[in-house]
């Protein structure tokens, strides 16, 4: 008998377009013949639709094209068996859509509700990941208050105005500013000097009034996938290797230039510190899943620095997570059949 699949795509947030773009590629691999499947789509509005499953693209303008407004999404919720939320981002990587699945009692592939929100936040990621050891650089949190002023803000939550000076003396010059709750490099920032500091801060500002600054480092970018609940799997390391001054929305989506090399171009005792620590922050945040963790290698000390954990890790037809497991043989098919096993273990 067919499983009752509901995959949701779409979302309000910064990432609704590689939301979209990640579910055609999980469309197209989805092994139809053992599920009954109900694609749901969210507008940026927020609106629930019934979308046509026999759009080829569903990044095309058109997605919403013969589709249906879900009148009663809760309902419908309770109604399916698994659900398979494709979203990336504020209120589908966060927690938010995840307590909405709890409510209706409905098994869902990927990170619960707490795991999801502190994974999301990457100010609140990093304090919980200092606890258990993890190495990460230094770094900065300012916020943006409700008052709009922006302040930093001390391991004891004093607040403070002098942000240049803090940034200045505690980080230096070139450093990066990024929006806590955001990915896919939206509302990253490279700033070099310190004139330009607070216009860069503004505008992370949009997307989130968490904000990280962290020092630079001449670094080599790399990626691992975490596959499974207790006893996880773990992909061999990835590399990125951007085109530009770092890996921005632009060189991830739209830069054919841009690459990525899976066996790591990095010594074989570094990746299996990255495969470690990858489990160790998986298990950190209560993890659940699927996981992708991202870290930086210092190509001066060669010293293995954490960057992020994404707990709902781009799907797309060149996203890393899928390679990675691909490389680890599990072919894309397989991955979605076990990640939807995977979110019945409660």
């Amino acid at each position: 008998m067919k499983q009752k699949l509901m995959v949701i795509c779409g979302g309000q947030s910064s990432e609704h377009i590689v939301s979209r773009m990640s579910c055609t590629s999980v469309m197209n691999n989805l092994n139809k013949d053992n599920y009954e499947v109900i694609l749901a789509g969210i507008d940026k509005d927020g609106t629930w639709y019934e979308l046509d499953q026999n759009h080829m693209n569903l990044a095309d303008e058109n997605w919403l094209e013969n589709s249906q407004v879900i009148d009663s999404i809760f309902d419908l919720l309770k109604k399916q068996d698994v659900i398979l939320p494709v979203l990336h981002g504020a209120y589908g990587e966060d927690g938010t859509i995840q307590g909405l699945f709890e409510l209706a009692g409905v098994p869902y592939v990927g990170c619960r509700v707490l795991g999801s929100s502190v994974s999301m936040d990457k100010i609140y990621t990093k304090k919980i990941l200092e606890t258990v050891g993890i190495p990460q650089v230094k770094s900065i949190y300012v916020k943006k208050r409700y008052d709009s002023q922006l302040v930093v803000v001390d391991h004891e939550f004093n607040e403070s105005c002098e942000i240049e000076d803090a940034v200045e003396q505690q980080l230096g010059f070139p450093c990066f500013i990024k929006a806590s709750r955001s990915g896919s490099s939206v509302g990253c920032y490279r700033c070099n000097t310190k004139a330009e500091l607070m216009d860069k801060l503004l505008e992370a500002s949009q997307y989130d009034r968490h904000i990280v600054v962290e020092e630079c480092i001449d670094c080599i970018e790399l990626e691992c996938a975490v596959l499974g609940n207790d006893d996880v799997i773990v992909s061999r390391v990835g590399q990125i290797m951007p085109h530009g001054e770092f890996y921005t929305f632009e060189s991830k989506y739209e830069d054919e230039e841009s690459k990525t090399c899976i066996p790591a171009k990095v010594d074989q005792e570094i990746q299996e510190q990255i495969r470690k620590l990858a489990v160790k922050v998986f298990k950190a945040v209560d993890g659940h899943g699927l996981s992708r963790v991202d870290f930086f290698l210092d190509k001066k000390t060669n010293r293995v620095y954490l960057n992020e954990i994404n707990t709902m890790p781009g799907f797309t037809k060149i996203s890393m997570y899928p390679q990675l497991m691909e490389d680890f043989g599990i072919s894309y098919s397989e991955l979605l059949d076990r990640l939807i096993q995977l979110a019945f273990d409660k």
